[in-house]
């Protein structure tokens, strides 16, 4: 099974630490971050993956582009929820994000044992 990250694609500063913390998990063999989700569905190579909607804010441009798409994705993550989403500056330089980045291992933790379930 693979996962496929779609980070938030807004501009803001948290968005870019969306993208940063995706980063951390690219291996190219289980785990990739998916530039726009229009490539999921031309082709078949998602047909076992796994998805993730990486929200930077409460406002859930991730999770929205999923849903345009008609896309359910398996797991969805608001980034700023339990760090503070008023606290924009922490991400200005994108240093300090172990946080975030254990957040998300969690998640993809969660999605490939449950494969091993199955």
């Amino acid at each position: 099974m693979n996962i496929g990250i779609f980070p938030c694609q807004g501009r803001c500063n948290v968005s870019m630490m969306t993208k940063t913390v995706a980063q951390f998990f690219v291996d190219d063999e289980i785990i990739r971050v998916l530039p726009n989700l229009s490539l999921l569905l031309d082709n078949e190579s998602g047909v076992n993956e796994k998805y993730i909607a990486l929200n930077g804010c409460p406002a859930t441009c991730a999770s929205k582009e999923f849903e345009s798409v008609k896309i359910k994705p398996h797991e969805e993550i608001i980034m700023t929820k339990d760090f503070d989403p008023k606290n924009n500056e922490k991400y200005e330089e994108l240093l300090n994000i172990d946080e975030e980045v254990y957040l998300v291992q969690e998640v993809i933790d969660r999605l490939l044992g449950s494969s091993d379930e199955a």
